[in-house]
């Protein structure tokens, strides 16, 4: 039997989560916010005006936020890997975008920008994908055959905010003894960790 298609989220009940430096990447990125990396979201790549940024892992405002340091998180769409994260990954993930180095807390680090798009190959299902009068997202869906090359890969639907993967990323983190972040088969919905605590890795 397939597994369905997953989110990734920070699991920020027991791990702190990765913050940027505003005004190290304005320095890198210039003033437009169109072109600055920690708040601009879209599947692009960075790799040609990349300087190594900056990160902190911080608690998160949850009142249950975690304080634990992660191998793996996630911020907007994109993976944080430590160093041993990224060695475990790489390979998995290569094809799907890039790997951009990073300073976290003074240890080397990478984030992986994924670039592959559902939209670019039909993959959104357009019929149970749906937004409610406010543009709120109500459901997301994919066609699994066309997205099926993707180990994963973001969409415009919402406007590449969340991370969608593959089981295979799931199975890879788990034997790999990675923590940081949580699956979930509610796509699209960071909100749904009821659903998420059978499927989370530490």
């Amino acid at each position: 039997m397939n597994m369905p298609l997953l989110s990734v989220y920070a699991n920020t009940q027991q791990y702190r989560i990765p913050s940027f430096d505003r005004e190290q990447s304005r320095s890198v990125f210039g003033d437009n916010i169109a072109d600055q990396f920690d708040v601009n979201f879209e599947a692009k790549s960075y790799r040609h005006s990349w300087s190594p940024l900056n990160v902190a892992y911080v608690k998160s405002s949850d009142h249950a936020a975690g304080d634990l340091y992660p191998d793996i998180s996630e911020h907007n769409g994109r993976l944080v890997l430590n160093d041993r994260a990224y060695r475990a990954l790489k390979e998995l993930l290569s094809n799907d975008g890039e790997f951009l180095p990073v300073v976290a807390d003074g240890q080397s680090a990478f984030i992986f920008n994924p670039l592959q798009v559902a939209e670019d190959v039909n993959g959104l299902n357009e019929k149970l994908s749906i937004k409610n009068e406010w543009g709120d997202i109500e459901n997301t869906a994919f066609h699994e055959d066309l997205v099926a090359a993707f180990t994963v890969f973001r969409a415009r639907f919402d406007n590449f905010r969340s991370i969608y993967c593959q089981a295979s990323l799931m199975r890879k983190v788990e034997q790999e003894g990675l923590k940081g972040v949580i699956f979930t088969p509610d796509l699209g919905n960071p909100f749904s960790l009821d659903v998420a605590k059978s499927m989370h890795n530490g």
